[in-house]
């Protein structure tokens, strides 16, 4: 049997449905699209974010300003690239170098050491250490190195112990940097406060500390050229000797000594064998007690010292007539690798807490030799004037004893000046001071006697 189809187009009882062609939404297609580039360029501008990229367009930007010599730029590119990444050694090397092309090399010293410190890079320590190193030349060759250039150097040997540069600049500074800063002053080496022993001996230990860990000949050498300073005089404090004392020990007994460093500890250790000479007289003047003068004057121990000068014997000690003996300090004073000595006196140190004055004046009564001293007080509120000076004379002269009787035997006689602003001196000699025929006699007399 055959069947007919139906118009209705139902097949076999099911519904027939006839297929239509697909229909793109371009507005669905739109959307994705846009979707997509959305997601391209948000890539891109995070990948601009990056922090190496901003890094790099910063140093970039720098380099372009450091070609057009716009150094001021350059360097806030620089900044900025070290602010986002404080390990670039680049950006550190690349500023350093902008702010040396404007010549502030402190800056660019603080830049490169700053990187080493964040980088490790051994490059710009290098670096560092070059500036550091020609500014010290720089400084010798204008001749105004000073102590400041010894600590440079020497900071760079503290980071680089083999350092042969540095080591060979620290020997030209030990002859260089000296006479030309403090020569014209004794005491602006150490006495002066822009610098101190304290820090030179420091100086000399760091140098010593250097070459235990990286001990070559060179740098031998330059530590025994810096144990006495290259200048012809300088003043020292006192209380600075016995430290100084310490310091020569310790290095000559791991370096070895030379002639010159042992003829400037002859003149530490004699002042400090000087003043023990002195040093009770000195407690006894400073509560006002002059007249133990009169038994110091005598004593053994200071006819000995005087003897010394009087027969010219071979001391340290400066020798001269009038031998000024203080408690504060000494200058040193060197003639070709000799160094000699003497105690500070009032004109040097006018706040002197007191002068002893030793006599090596040869002056005999009766083939008896006399035994003098004088002793100048501190000064009083600061003010130099009035000046006092009293001067002790153990002499064989002729006292008036008795009835007027003229008597040949040995006293002592007080001289006591002094001397006011105008010029102006008043004084008084004590014959017999202490002994039962005391007499006084003041200038008025001295003078009509002299006049006579």
């Amino acid at each position: 049997m055959n069947y007919r189809r139906k118009k209705s187009g139902y097949i076999s009882g099911y519904k027939y449905k006839k297929r239509r062609r697909k229909r793109i939404d371009m507005k669905k297609l739109v959307i994705v699209a846009a979707s997509t580039a959305l997601l391209l360029v948000g890539g891109y501008s995070v990948y601009l974010h990056l922090p190496f990229v901003k890094v790099n367009k910063a140093i970039a930007a720098g380099d372009k300003y450091t070609e057009n010599a716009d150094y001021e730029a350059a360097i806030e590119s620089y900044t900025k690239a070290i602010d986002i990444d404080s390990k670039s050694v680049k950006a550190y090397a690349n500023l350093a170098g902008a702010y040396l092309s404007v010549d502030d090399s402190q800056n660019a010293k603080d830049t490169l050491y700053t990187g080493w410190e964040n980088t490790n890079n051994e490059a710009l320590l290098d670096n560092y250490h070059i500036i550091v190193l020609n500014e010290s030349v720089t400084a010798m060759n204008e001749e105004r190195a000073n102590i400041d250039t010894v600590k440079a150097i020497l900071s760079v040997l503290v980071d680089d112990n083999s350092n042969e540069e540095a080591i060979d600049i620290l020997n030209a500074a030990s002859e260089r940097c000296f006479e030309s800063s403090y020569g014209d002053d004794a005491d602006s080496l150490f006495r002066s406060g822009n610098s101190s022993y304290s820090e030179y001996e420091e100086l000399i230990r760091t140098m010593l500390s250097v070459y235990q860990k990286a001990p070559t000949d060179e740098l031998k050498k330059a530590i025994l050229s810096f144990v006495t300073p290259n200048i012809s005089s300088f003043s020292l404090d006192l209380e600075d000797a016995t430290k100084y004392i310490n310091l020569i020990s310790d290095v000559t007994s791991a370096l070895g000594t030379s002639d010159e460093i042992d003829s400037f500890k002859k003149c530490l250790d004699n002042s400090q064998e000087v003043l023990s000479v002195f040093s009770g007289i000195f407690e006894q003047l400073d509560v006002g007690n002059v007249d133990e003068l009169r038994g110091f004057v005598v004593s053994d121990e200071y006819i000995s010292l005087r003897d010394v000068f009087l027969n010219k014997q071979e001391t340290p000690l400066e020798n001269t007539t009038y031998i000024p003996i203080s408690r504060e300090g000494i200058v040193l004073d060197c003639n070709e690798d000799k160094w000699s000595y003497h105690f500070l006196d009032f004109d040097e140190n006018p706040s002197t807490s007191g002068v002893i004055t030793l006599w090596a004046n040869f002056f005999e009564d009766d083939g008896v030799q006399r035994a003098s001293i004088s002793y100048e007080p501190a000064a009083i509120n600061d003010n130099l004037y009035p000046h006092t000076q009293y001067s002790v004379t153990y002499l064989y002269s002729y006292i008036t004893s008795g009835n007027s009787t003229k008597v040949a035997k040995m006293n002592y006689r007080l001289d006591t000046t002094i001397t006011y602003e105008d010029g102006t001196i008043d004084e008084t000699i004590v014959g017999d001071w202490g002994g039962a025929n005391e007499w006084v006699m003041d200038i008025d007399t001295i003078e009509s006697r002299i006049k006579a």
